[in-house]
């Protein structure tokens, strides 16, 4: 899939000005504070109707703006399609999901498009909670099984209802739930481990290939089994609130056995996380035929030329690059390949030019 171009209304900094895009590398230069994340958030938001920078959207909609819109010409297996999202920022955040200008369901909106990012913030996959490893375990998930999301909303309701009897103190209401939780978990955690499986296998491929010298990466499902409720009762009813099932699953990251978060450098970490998102890339690629996007903001913190250099010419096949970079002079001596160089300044692109 390529995106074409891409326009935002009340994003952020970024001026309502239509910007075109390379059909294979992207690279989006400028000064720090200038739009250049802002432009890929952008990008994420019309794909997933979310930000990979902050969870509350009303951060993303322009100071003293009512509402935000952002909108997109998607080709796709050779078909030309439009997307737009529109959001208020008013307390109701009403939202208006829309392909050829035709409203449609939030399923049927993700399905259009697909994209994954690399941020600072995503070394929190290593080094953070739990809660951010469960999410980017179910963001894979999603990217290769749509009903995915469904089972997860289940499991959702469910775990509320149930953890409602707990606060309520209406114990023996318990039971009659017990079977519908465990059955809404299994779905969930079968689909969770499945899937971390298949990340693993095409991570240790994928490290092979850019042999890079840390292999021993050992990455690990630890769901919360759902299998004997009646041993926690006790523990839940005095917390009044669910000790089990995938809320409290957790991924384990080791190098020998110890914390990779704890041993590797942060450039390493960085290298690690970037690897699995290729792999995940590599995954969705397999089950669609297809690559999605794929977004890298400050592609040169941390990492030196030559890492960049392999980087960039060892993405998986066909995968258009949206890249950020607040140093020229690194990006001028990248061998990208084709590609299109975008200047932004104060939320403008000033300057776009074609390289081969």
């Amino acid at each position: 899939m390529i995106l074409a171009s891409v326009t935002a209304n009340n994003f952020r900094n970024l001026e309502p000005d239509p910007i075109a895009f390379h059909a294979q590398t992207n690279l989006v230069v400028g000064r720090n504070g200038q739009g250049k994340t802002n432009l890929l958030e952008a990008i994420y938001f019309l794909a997933t109707t979310k930000s990979f920078r902050t969870p509350r959207l009303a951060n993303v909609v322009r100071f003293e703006q009512p509402s935000v819109f952002v909108s997109g010409a998607l080709q796709r297996q050779g078909i030309e399609k439009t997307l737009s999202i529109g959001v208020e920022a008013a307390e109701s955040r009403r939202r208006v999901l829309m392909v050829n200008e035709e409203s449609v369901s939030l399923h049927d909106y993700l399905a259009a498009m697909s994209v994954f990012a690399y941020s600072a913030a995503r070394l929190e996959i290593l080094r953070g909670a739990p809660e951010e490893r469960r999410r980017f375990l179910d963001r894979g998930v999603a990217s290769i099984n749509s009903a995915y999301l469904q089972d997860l909303t289940r499991y959702a309701r469910v775990l509320r209802q149930r953890n409602a009897l707990l606060q309520s103190g209406l114990q023996g209401s318990l039971e009659a739930w017990d079977a519908e939780f465990a059955i809404s978990a299994a779905a969930v955690q079968r689909a969770r481990a499945a899937y971390a499986g298949e990340l693993s296998a095409a991570f240790g491929e994928i490290v092979g290939r850019h042999g890079y010298h840390i292999r021993d990466l050992q990455m690990t499902y630890r769901p919360s089994s759902v299998d004997d409720l009646a041993r926690v009762r006790r523990l839940e009813i005095r917390a009044r609130t669910s000790l089990a099932g995938p809320q409290r699953d957790n991924i384990e990251f080791a190098i020998d056995g110890r914390n990779a978060a704890e041993v590797l450098s942060g450039g390493e970490q960085k290298m690690i996380v970037l690897l699995l998102k290729f792999a995940k890339l590599e995954l969705f690629r397999r089950r669609h035929g297809e690559s999605a996007l794929f977004l890298l903001d400050d592609l040169d913190a941390e990492l030196d030329l030559e890492i960049l250099q392999n980087l960039l010419t060892r993405l998986p096949s066909e995968t258009q690059l949206f890249a950020t970079s607040a140093k020229e002079p690194v990006v001028s001596a990248l061998q990208a390949g084709p590609h299109r160089r975008l200047l932004i300044e104060k939320g403008r692109v000033i300057d776009s030019r074609d390289f081969s």
